[in-house]
């Protein structure tokens, strides 16, 4: 016997008999907490529909698009699954023959042309209609007040997979866009970071680490103008740290974008010239006293929260980042 949760799915989605379907209306008139349940599983079902149908309607994320077009031979028969019809045909009749698949053009890969829509598969009958098969249909009843027989009739739980596996389908090109779309704000936002700000500034380092006479835009000598000019322009007020004590010299700095974002970029040398930086960027928040290490490929970094700012040490695997993020915390 189905337990409440499977009556109604199976009401919503057009899947009870006649009979059944009557039972649980005459129930739900006479149970306003079976009625809410009814009401609100075609509510979800409603939102998840939109929400699948805006899925769908969002464009292909370039990479997958590429890809798509790069593993599509030009002129080659696009097969797509078919439906069975059998049972939606009328008796006697043959079974509706799913649409025709014509043959790309030359030169458009995975081009298909289709049919009018005269051969698509006809609607379920709403509930008290005659059934494929001709059966009779049950008695009409006034319905009761959360109209069950009025609620969109698209299963619940297919609706639920078929929006799964369209984001499984584009999944590989979809997860870029959604983290640089999506992960650079939300990183901002709490100052933690998956592939976002922190790679950009990585790669930032991989540059200018190699550079020599080149090294920063504007000299240490204007320390001064250097705290003016980028607490300014990030909206991070902040004073350069001396980190002599740590073995590191203050060359100068540069102005970077991360995350879309304006980053201050205070770059420093050891005694063997290999170059240490510190990186700051506004964001919403209070701060916190952990001292988090990351690693991006050969580039360290420890990251700490100031107010309003998301500050990182980045350097070499040899370097002590931590005791030197301590130091910077306690100066800027």
């Amino acid at each position: 016997m189905m337990d409440r949760m499977d009556r109604i799915s199976a009401y919503l989605d057009g899947e009870m008999s006649a009979e059944d379907a009557a039972r649980l209306e005459a129930e739900a008139a006479a149970d306003p907490e079976l009625a809410a349940e009814i009401e609100a599983a075609g509510a979800l079902d409603g939102e998840i529909g939109m929400a699948f149908d805006a899925l769908l309607d969002a464009p292909l994320p370039p990479a997958l698009a590429a890809t798509v077009s790069a593993t599509t031979t030009p002129g080659t028969r696009v097969e797509q699954a078919t439906p069975t019809v059998a049972a939606a045909s009328p008796m006697g009749e043959a079974p509706a023959q799913p649409p025709e698949v014509a043959e790309g053009e030359p030169g458009v890969p995975g081009q298909v042309a289709m049919e009018s829509s005269a051969d698509a598969l006809p609607e379920t009958p709403a509930m008290g209609a005659i059934p494929p098969g001709g059966a009779a249909p049950r008695e009409e009843t006034p319905p009761p007040l959360f109209t069950p027989a009025n609620l969109d009739r698209r299963p619940i739980f297919s609706a639920s997979i078929a929006a799964i596996l369209a984001l499984l389908m584009v999944g590989a090109g979809a997860g870029a866009l959604i983290t640089r779309v999506i992960a650079p704000n939300e990183e901002l936002a709490d100052g933690h970071a998956t592939r976002g700000w922190m790679d950009e500034i990585a790669d930032y380092h991989r540059v200018y680490a190699r550079q020599t006479a080149h090294l920063v835009e504007v000299p240490a000598t204007e320390r001064a103008h250097i705290e003016t000019w980028l607490g300014k322009e990030t909206g991070v007020p902040f004073n350069v740290p001396d980190l002599t004590a740590s073995g590191f010299n203050f060359q100068g700095a540069r102005l970077l974008v991360a995350g879309g974002k304006p980053v201050a970029q205070l770059l420093y040398t050891d005694a063997e010239g290999q170059v240490m930086a510190l990186c700051v960027l506004a964001r919403e928040g209070e701060g916190s006293e952990e001292f988090t290490p990351r690693s991006f490929n050969g580039v360290e970094m420890v990251r700490w929260l100031a107010p309003g700012a998301a500050w990182v040490a980045v350097g070499e695997p040899e370097m002590d980042l931590g005791s030197i993020a301590r130091q910077a915390a306690q100066d800027v």
